[in-house]
C-alpha cells in the first residue's frame, strides 16, 4: 500500500502562502516527506511520529484544507497497516468530506479518498463498503458516459465543417480542442483504471466477487476507451476478469478472457515472454478445468517448445511447462508420459535450486506417483523417499 502523497499539489499551494504561512508549509512539507520516506523504507514508528506531526501542522491550515486531507489519509494508511483500525477509519471519514467539500463529490481526488475509506472498510466494516464502492461505479460510468458524449459532440462539429468549408479557421481550433481533450482523457481514464483495479482487487480479497467483477469490468472500459485494441494494460485488464471468474469456478467466461489477453501479448511482446506465459498458463488452467485437456496440452507443449528456443532446456519456465503437461498426461491415463515430463521437470529443480530444496519435494511426489501408475515401483519408491527427506 502506497503513502498518499501528491507532490504537484504540494508546490502550487506553496506558492499562494504569504511568508509566515509557507513557514508552516515547509514544516508540514518535512514532516510528510520524511514520514514517507521512513515508511516506504518500513521504519514505521518514525513514520507515524512525522505523520502525526504533519496532522498537527495541516490543521493550522483551517478544517478544510487539502494539506489536512492528505495527512489524515497518510495517518489513516499507516494506522491501518499497524491494525489500530479504531484510529485510522475517522480520519478516512474526514479526509472524504474535506475533500468532498473543497473539490465536489465528482472529482477525481474526493473519489480517491471515497476509494481509500471503501479499502478500509471492506477489511473492517464490510457492511460500509457496499454503497462506498458503489459510489465509484457510479461515478466511472458518469465518465464512461461523458466520453461518449464529447466524442460526439466533436463528430457532429466535424460533419457540420465538412459541409461549411468557409468555416475553415473555425475547424482549425476544434480540432486542436480535439487533440487537447483526447489527451487530457487518455491521462485522467488510466490514472482511473489503476484506482478502480486496486479497489476491485480489495474487493476480491475479502471473497466480494460482484463488486469486484463491476470494477474489473470498469477499469477494462476505461483502457479500451483510449489505449489501441493490443495494449498491454488491456491485457493485464482482461487477466485480472478473468482470475476472478477462475476464483468463482466460472471457467467458462475467463475462457475467452484468457485467450485474447494470451493473443494480446503474443502480438505486442512475443510467445517467449514470461509476462506471455502467465496469460498461456492462465489460460491452459481453465482449460483444464473445463476438461478441454487435449487443447490444454497442445497450447503448453507449444509453449514448452518456445521457451526450450528462447531460455534453453534447463530454464524456469521449460519446467513449469513440463509440470503442467505432467498433470494433464496424468488426467489423460498417459502415466508413462507424465513420468517423462515430471522427470525433467524434477533434473531442471535440482539444477536450479538444488537437490534438496522445499519446492522439489512435492515434485516428487508427482513424478513417484507417475512412476507408480506406470508400474515402475523401484523408481517410485526412490522419489518418495527422497521427498520424505527433503520435508524433514
Amino acid at each position: 500500500m502506497k503513502v498518499c502523497i501528491k507532490p504537484k499539489l504540494l508546490v502550487l499551494l506553496a506558492t499562494l502562502l504569504a511568508p509566515a504561512a509557507q513557514a508552516d508549509e515547509a514544516a508540514w512539507n518535512k514532516y510528510t516527506m520524511e514520514g514517507a520516506r521512513a515508511y516506504e523504507s518500513g521504519n514505521f514508528g518514525v513514520a507515524q511520529k512525522n505523520f502525526e506531526q504533519s496532522l498537527a501542522e495541516a490543521k493550522k491550515f483551517g478544517p478544510n484544507d487539502m494539506r489536512l486531507a492528505t495527512s489524515l489519509t497518510n495517518l489513516g494508511v499507516l494506522y491501518s497497516f499497524r491494525n489500530q483500525n479504531a484510529k485510522a477509519g475517522p480520519l478516512f471519514e474526514q479526509a472524504v468530506r474535506i475533500k468532498q467539500k473543497a473539490l465536489g463529490p465528482d472529482n477525481y481526488e474526493t473519489i480517491a479518498a471515497v476509494a481509500k475509506l471503501c479499502q478500509f472498510n471492506l477489511k473492517n466494516s464490510p457492511a460500509k463498503a457496499e454503497p462506498i464502492c458503489n459510489r465509484v461505479v457510479g461515478y466511472v460510468d458518469q465518465r464512461l458516459k461523458e466520453k461518449r458524449e464529447v466524442a460526439l459532440s466533436f463528430e457532429t462539429l466535424n460533419k457540420f465543417y465538412k459541409r461549411h468549408k468557409e468555416l475553415e479557421e473555425a475547424e482549425i481550433f476544434v480540432k486542436q480542442a480535439e487533440n487537447q481533450t483526447g489527451k487530457a482523457t487518455t491521462s485522467s481514464y488510466l490514472e482511473l483504471a489503476v484506482l478502480v483495479d486496486g479497489l476491485a482487487s480489495s474487493c476480491k480479497d475479502v471473497k466480494k466477487f460482484q463488486p469486484a467483477e463491476q470494477l474489473y469490468k470498469r477499469a477494462l472500459a476505461l483502457r479500451h476507451g483510449v489505449l489501441p485494441k493490443d495494449h498491454m494494460a488491456i491485457a493485464s485488464s482482461l487477466e485480472n476478469l478473468g482470475k476472478l471468474y477462475c476464483d468463482e469456478g466460472r471457467y467458462h467466461m475467463a475462457e475467452p478472457l484468457y485467450r485474447r489477453a494470451m493473443e494480446i501479448s503474443k502480438t505486442t511482446l512475443g510467445a517467449q515472454k514470461p509476462e506471455t506465459f502467465a496469460k498461456i498458463d492462465g489460460l491452459g488452467q481453465c482449460l483444464l478445468n473445463l476438461s478441454k485437456l487435449s487443447e490444454a496440452k497442445s497450447l503448453y507443449q507449444e509453449a514448452l517448445s518456445s521457451f526450450e528456443s528462447a531460455y534453453g532446456k534447463g530454464s524456469k519456465y521449460v519446467m513449469d511447462c513440463d509440470i503442467q503437461l505432467g498433470h494433464i498426461c496424468i488426467k489423460q491415463g498417459n502415466s508413462s508420459q507424465a513420468a517423462q515430463y515430471y522427470g525433467d521437470a524434477v533434473k531442471i529443480s535440482e539444477k536450479i535450486n538444488g537437490p534438496r530444496h522445499a519446492s522439489l519435494s512435492a515434485l516428487l511426489d508427482c513424478y513417484g506417483g507417475a512412476l507408480a501408475k506406470a508400474n515402475r515401483q523401484g523408481e517410485a519408491k526412490r522419489m518418495f523417499s527422497r521427498a520424505r527427506e527433503i520435508r524433514g
